[in-house]
């Protein structure tokens, strides 16, 4: 039988899964919303963070906030420090003024972070 945490924590799951299908719709407004929804239940999740990180940058371009969203994912699990540079913009020699980051998370990241998230899940039962 599930606790009220377990109620607790399968809400956040559930606004942070609408988060990335709004997402990957490219609605980003609206899922950088329900992540923050997600975050308001369980700010302690380093994943959440980063799918918000990823949304604030690449889909809204407010790269400062995605920073934050990052730092704090990294101070949560510092194993998420090698996922998270995948998204970092890099200096091209050659580059005019720089514009918007983007991010082109490789289908490798995204299962390495999720890898993670599961990891992280399973620790979270035990």
């Amino acid at each position: 039988m599930w606790g009220k945490k377990d109620e607790i924590l399968n809400r956040s799951d559930e606004l942070a899964l609408k988060a990335d299908l709004l997402a990957f719709e490219g609605r980003y407004t609206e899922a950088d919303e329900y992540y923050s929804r997600a975050l308001e239940i369980n700010p302690g999740n380093p994943h959440l963070w980063v799918f918000k990180g990823i949304t604030l940058s690449g889909g809204l371009h407010r790269d400062d906030e995605a920073l934050k969203c990052w730092e704090n994912a990294k101070k949560l699990d510092p194993e998420l420090a090698k996922a998270i540079s995948y998204t970092e913009r890099k200096p091209v020699a050659d580059e005019s003024p720089p514009g918007p980051v983007t991010c082109g998370m490789s289908a490798t990241t995204r299962q390495k972070i999720l890898s993670l998230m599961r990891e992280q899940a399973d620790k979270d039962t035990d």
